[in-house]
C-alpha cells in the first residue's frame, strides 16, 4: 500500500514553491550573507602583511595549549569527559575573544 502520493506531493511542492519565490530567497540570502565582506584586517608583521584571523587562530592555539598544561598541573585533566572536544572549544572561545578585543571595530 503505497501512503504518498508522488504526483500529489510534488503538485503541492509546486504551488508552494515558485520560481519567483525561490529567487528571492536567493537573493536575500545573498544580502545577509555579504554583510560582513569588507576588507580583512592586516597586520604588519616584520614586513610582511598577514590577515588579522591567522594571529588569532595561532593565540588560541597557544592559548589552549597552555591552559591544557594547566588543567595537567591541577589535576583537572583526568576529570574531563571528553578532552578533544573541551580543548576544542576552549580554542576556539579564545579564538573568537582575541578577535574580540583586538579587532572588534
Amino acid at each position: 500500500m503505497n501512503l504518498f502520493k508522488l504526483g500529489k506531493i510534488r503538485e503541492a511542492a509546486r504551488r508552494c514553491i515558485s520560481g519567483k519565490m525561490l529567487w528571492r530567497a536567493a537573493v536575500g540570502m545573498n544580502l545577509i550573507f555579504l554583510t560582513g565582506c569588507r576588507g580583512a584586517p592586516s597586520i604588519n608583521l616584520l614586513g610582511s602583511f598577514f590577515p588579522g584571523w591567522m594571529l588569532c587562530m595561532i593565540l588560541g592555539v597557544i592559548g589552549a595549549l597552555l591552559l591544557r598544561q594547566v588543567f595537567i598541573k591541577m589535576n583537572i585533566n583526568a576529570h574531563l569527559p571528553l578532552p578533544a572536544f573541551i580543548y576544542f572549544c576552549l580554542w576556539v572561545f579564545i579564538t573568537l575573544l582575541s578577535w574580540l578585543l583586538f579587532f572588534r571595530s
